[in-house]
């Protein structure tokens, strides 16, 4: 099967596609429109991995769409929360500082030739979980205030706060290692 058109290849262009959208009824206010959306868009951001491992569907446009779609639903996500006062902008800052570190990080490896690879980390993935489960607490607390209730959400939110910092930290220490191993 040709790479880009693999399922999970079109499963994270979707995302890709959908951010723009999902960002544009967020900022109209049209939370019970971009609930369902977001809750699909998360949904397809678990089935990619999962097809392209049970089906050996893995290309290298796929290890590098994926995280990249990741990263620009939640810029898009992030960006509306902190601008309509739902989420703070250090939050903000936190989450797409992570994810900016990650792609400089990648981009200058690739370009000095150094690794090929940078594979997502467990805590990256946690991480990206806990960012995309708080973005739906933002959603469903737009469109229904009583939920999640507010000890709920200040808890999840201090848990993307922990896992955002401890994945960069870790990204950062994987990173320095593979510098330091390619050049010995």
């Amino acid at each position: 099967m040709n790479g880009w058109r693999t399922p999970p290849n079109l499963l994270s262009m979707l995302r890709i596609v959908a951010s723009p959208w999902l960002g544009w009824e967020l900022s109209r206010g049209n939370f019970r429109i971009a609930l369902p959306v977001l809750f699909l868009v998360g949904i397809s951001d678990g089935l990619d991995g999962y097809l392209a491992r049970r089906f050996n569907w893995k290309s290298e446009l796929g290890e590098k769409l994926d995280p990249v779609a990741d990263k620009v639903l939640m810029a898009t996500l992030y960006l509306c929360f902190a601008w309509r006062g739902m989420l703070s902008w250090g939050l903000t800052g936190l989450v797409l500082g992570r994810d900016a570190m990650i792609l400089c990080f990648a981009a200058t490896a690739l370009a000095a030739g150094r690794a090929r690879r940078f594979p997502p980390s467990v805590w990256g993935k946690l991480s990206t979980a806990l960012q995309l489960l708080l973005a739906g607490a933002c959603v469903l607390r737009a469109g229904w205030p009583d939920l999640p209730p507010q000890l709920v959400f200040t808890g999840l939110v201090w848990a993307v706060v922990t896992a955002t910092a401890w994945s960069g930290v870790h990204y950062l220490w994987t990173a320095v290692r593979l510098l330091r191993a390619e050049r010995h």
